[in-house]
């Protein structure tokens, strides 16, 4: 997706032509069939044997198909800040050796924050940082954020697949992964862009960024749809 059809695609919603767009879409493709684009991009990605990141995991629905998938001498590494759809996410996939199941949120730097859940949208939230705490109502869930690079230094480990969901911070998550995006041991990153959230903080034109970041760290990028986006290695 180049920079022209981003910036159109901000300028729709904006007059709020994306109601009317995605309403047709909803016509064209069942919600099925257009997250079976996902997962089959993700299908094709991941290998026996893979470490694989899940960023923004949720109750863990990606995190157990990618558990059988990679197999016992592989491992998956599930991130979501917010402790209730973690704590089903285990009730889910029960005992699995091969799986790590992380409450801190991944972004562009190492601090403490507030997340805030929205109802009626999957348990996930907004995330200030320390610099808007005055912003963060008090009902707040404090939280860890971490960059990715911070992980893998711990872990002594880069991934071979990273998939990232999370609603509206999807270039902090990248930012945040500088040094490993390098890394040849990373082959694919996939990201589900929410356009609305990353306009409602003001960085519509995020996806351009990443866009550019994923290219100068060796990718080559495809959109699997409108809201989906895979970058790989040859």
């Amino acid at each position: 997706m180049n920079a022209f059809r981003i910036y159109a695609r901000s300028m729709a919603r904006k007059l709020q032509l994306h109601r009317i767009i995605n309403r047709m879409r909803g016509l064209l493709h069942r919600n099925a069939e257009y997250e079976e684009r996902f997962h089959k991009a993700l299908e094709s990605a991941i290998h026996p044997g893979d470490v694989v990141w899940d960023v923004g995991a949720n109750e863990g629905l990606f995190t157990e198909i990618f558990c059988r998938w990679v197999g016992p001498k592989g491992h998956v590494v599930a991130f979501e800040p917010n402790p209730e759809p973690l704590a089903e996410a285990r009730r889910r996939i029960g005992d699995c050796s091969w799986l790590s199941l992380e409450n801190v949120a991944l972004g562009d730097r190492d601090e403490m924050s507030t997340l805030i859940v929205q109802e009626n949208h999957s348990r996930s939230g907004h995330i200030y940082s320390d610099v808007e705490a005055d912003l963060a109502p008090q009902s707040g869930i404090p939280i860890r954020i971490n960059t990715g690079d911070t992980v893998c230094r711990r872990t002594g480990c880069v991934p071979n697949v990273i998939k990232i969901d999370v609603e509206g911070f999807e270039e902090e998550v990248l930012k945040g992964l500088n040094e490993s995006l390098s890394s040849p041991s990373l082959r694919a990153v996939l990201i589900e862009v929410h356009f609305a959230q990353l306009q409602s903080r003001g960085k519509a034109t995020a996806p351009v960024r990443m866009e550019k970041l994923l290219k100068n760290s060796g990718f080559k990028i495809t959109w699997v749809d409108g809201n989906h986006v895979k970058a790989y290695r040859n």
